[in-house]
């Protein structure tokens, strides 16, 4: 398996503290079936700014260590860009998920469809494909009738039904979704990470209700821990109660 969306780099974000447990969490993914993990920092002005070399050395660094006690997990470079007012300063030295063309961006909360909409069509000018971090924890994408929305959901799968035929046949709808900004995202092919907590209920229960709300309807590409701690990979797969 390969985690999207891992803050497993110590010292440089709000992930591990120290080398010793970036050891530990690497060793316990290694544990829970992963092979491949992206360690993706928080790139967020004034607060998380590490730039891309330091990231690439930080990877290489915890690379050697792993190799050296035989953990067998294959470490790659990305970056959680933060889609503020503060974003467009970074759009000249982006860091996409390594071999790959998808940049992992994260909606904050309070933000409004337009500058989304504007900053990823920014993105899209760099020849890359935004994928999304955990949308099911975004407001924008929350909805009040999240666990009773028929028709909703029937008229977005007849969407991703156009773009992706190869899928399973849907019934004509005449419905259009009440949340403009999914359609539009599903329209341009965007990416969506799943973060696995949000399935486990760990963020809460409408949280995880969008989450399978969005799973329902096909959009996912991709999955992501969103591990910033020993305790966090502990209590995901329920190490603790094993020991």
């Amino acid at each position: 398996m390969t985690d999207y969306h891992c803050h497993l780099l110590p010292c440089i974000d709000d992930g591990p503290a120290s080398v010793d447990e970036s050891i530990e969490m690497a060793r316990l993914l290694s544990k829970a079936g992963y092979h491949t993990v992206y360690c993706t920092p928080h790139m967020i002005k004034g607060l998380y700014e590490a730039d891309n070399d330091s990231v690439k050395k930080g990877i290489s660094d915890l690379q050697e260590v792993l190799n050296r006690k035989g953990i067998a997990l294959k470490l790659l470079h990305g970056r959680e860009y933060f889609l503020d007012s503060n974003f467009m300063d970074y759009i000249n030295d982006l860091m996409p998920l390594e071999n790959t063309s998808y940049l992992l961006i994260e909606i904050p909360p309070h933000t409004y469809p337009g500058m989304v909409e504007d900053s990823l069509s920014a993105i899209k000018r760099q020849n890359l494909i935004p994928m999304l971090a955990h949308p099911e924890r975004c407001e924008l994408f929350f909805e009040k009738q999240v666990t009773d929305a028929p028709r909703k959901k029937a008229s977005l799968k007849n969407l991703l039904q156009r773009i992706n035929p190869s899928s399973r046949p849907l019934p004509p709808q005449k419905e259009v979704s009440d949340n403009k900004l999914l359609f539009w995202l599903i329209q341009n092919q965007f990416a969506f990470q799943s973060n696995l907590p949000s399935f486990k209920g760990i963020y809460g229960e409408k949280i995880q209700a969008t989450a399978r709300y969005l799973d329902s309807l096909g959009v996912y590409t991709h999955s992501g821990t969103d591990a910033h701690s020993l305790g966090g990979v502990n209590k995901l797969f329920g190490f603790d109660e094993l020991q």
